[in-house]
């Protein structure tokens, strides 16, 4: 039931951020459930290390949820990445396979010397590659690791000197390549289909280890970044930067008075039972959930209420948030560089052979992964963030007894709060502090909380704002499907 209510009210605070949004170049944002999640460490930078703390926040798959936002479950966006490509090969199409095999055929003294020579002085092939022409092919992407990252086996082809290309020949490998040189020359006939097939599975094979190098690197390369958490520990992570500065996200998020960007979402909630209630939406949606889970304030000593425990014969009340500071955070992920060779995003792949076209040589996967890889699925990433201070929160009455609301939101007094299940403020990073006001012509009692600041000081890495929502990049979908729009 509770989930009933959690839809309405995200959806409701994503209509009235819609027109931001839509400034923001985030047209197609949707909300964020943080409760696996917490509110983002936006301060990503320090000195020439990356956040720990923003890193792990974006290291996340993100999940779209049949109630209209998105949510996580913990599944690192690196390893699903990683998972994912293991599981995706560049399969030939049945007359491009036919041919091949054709050639192999053709020249199998060749191929027979290929294997043995390899196997005598390079060790086994992986048993996966269980036919001659796929043996070749192995044979084939390794020898081209022997040369920079951006040799093709075309150029390696039509060298006279392919020694020249290969400086990291190892021991014995000589004589691989002379017998692969001769392969090659002999089989120029599918000279593009042994390109197209070693070629994209060597791309395959990079991504992967730059996703998960072995060994693990010691110093960041290209690629690849440092991180540093609040106590001084660093790791190398793959490289995401961040479009805005922090400079610019703090002007953005804590701007000057009078200035910066700021929307307002209204809801009625109308009590039940004891602990139910139903909430509207001023689109007119209604959800019915938990009273404590759609919001609780904690006073002095650990005292909890609900926002009728001032005036137990009240049902109804007007709910206003409001989000001052919006601005955006845009994750940039390093792009897979086929020259270099470096960078780990490259979806291309995966969008290939999540929407394959039948019997045609592409991307495929063997075994399927078990994700939704299409828009509002289950295999996305962070394209970017709207991001705000903790909202401003309003609750109005219609009563007369304004003394025991008095009583018991004390002017100037702090409080932490609890918003649908989520603790926002109370703990050691920030604080609400209260007031109230009575309007006599209309018996209204209005209390309002605003967000004051730190209750103990923090580092900037562990400074927090609020997430109003998110564009999301679902690296299956085409680029005509995709949400992203950035």
């Amino acid at each position: 039931m509770s989930n009933d209510l959690q839809s309405v009210v995200y959806t409701e605070i994503q209509s009235a951020a819609q027109p931001l949004a839509t400034a923001l170049n985030m047209p197609n944002m949707v909300p964020v459930d943080e409760a696996s999640l917490g509110d983002f460490p936006w301060y990503w930078q320090s000195g020439t290390n990356f956040n720990a703390a923003t890193f792990n926040w974006f290291n996340n798959l993100f999940a779209y949820d049949g109630d209209g936002y998105v949510g996580t479950s913990g599944q690192p966006l690196n390893t699903s990445l990683f998972n994912v490509f293991m599981a995706t090969s560049y399969v030939l199409d049945s007359a491009d396979a036919a041919a091949l095999n054709a050639a192999v055929l053709a020249n199998a003294s060749v191929v027979n010397t290929i294997i043995s020579d390899w196997t005598t002085t390079q060790g086994a092939i992986p048993a996966t590659y269980n036919t001659q022409a796929a043996q070749v092919n192995y044979v084939t992407g390794q020898v081209l690791t022997w040369g920079s990252a951006s040799l093709t086996l075309g150029q390696l082809r039509n060298s006279i000197n392919p020694m020249a290309l290969l400086p990291n020949v190892p021991v014995g490998g000589d004589q691989v390549v002379s017998d692969l040189m001769t392969y090659l020359a002999k089989t120029s006939s599918v000279a593009n289909i042994q390109a197209a097939v070693v070629s994209f599975n060597n791309e395959l094979a990079r991504v992967r280890n730059n996703i998960a190098p072995q060994p693990p690197l010691t110093a960041a390369a290209p690629g690849f970044m440092q991180t540093v958490d609040d106590k001084g520990n660093t790791k190398i992570e793959i490289e995401i930067d961040v479009a805005e500065s922090t400079g610019v996200i703090q002007n953005n998020l804590i701007p000057q008075p009078g200035t910066g960007k700021s929307f307002s979402a209204s809801f009625d909630v109308v009590r039940q039972s004891s602990s139910t209630v139903q909430v509207s939406a001023q689109g007119g949606a209604s959800g019915a959930g938990d009273l404590d889970f759609f919001l609780t304030l904690s006073g002095s000593g650990g005292a909890s209420y609900n926002m009728f425990s001032a005036d137990s014969s009240l049902t109804t009340c007007s709910v206003t948030l409001t989000y001052n500071g919006v601005t955006t955070v845009t994750p940039e992920f390093a792009k897979y560089d086929v020259t270099s060779g470096t960078g780990w995003w490259f979806p291309d792949p995966i969008e290939e052979a999540a929407n394959p076209t039948p019997d045609q040589s592409g991307y495929q996967f063997t075994p399927k992964p078990a994700f939704n890889f299409g828009v509002n699925g289950n295999f996305g990433a962070i394209a970017r963030l709207m991001i705000s201070q903790q909202p401003v929160l309003s609750l109005s009455f219609v009563t007369a007894n304004y003394h025991a609301f008095q009583e018991v939101f004390q002017e100037n007094s702090s409080w932490g709060l609890s918003f649908l299940g989520i603790p926002i403020a109370g703990g050691s990073q920030s604080y609400y502090r209260c007031n109230t006001s009575f309007n006599s012509s209309s018996n209204t009692v209005t209390v309002t909380m605003t967000p004051v600041g730190v209750v103990n000081p923090v580092t900037p890495m562990d400074q927090l704002a609020n997430v109003v929502g998110a564009q999301i990049v679902w690296p299956g979908a085409s680029a005509s499907q995709n949400r992203a729009g950035i």
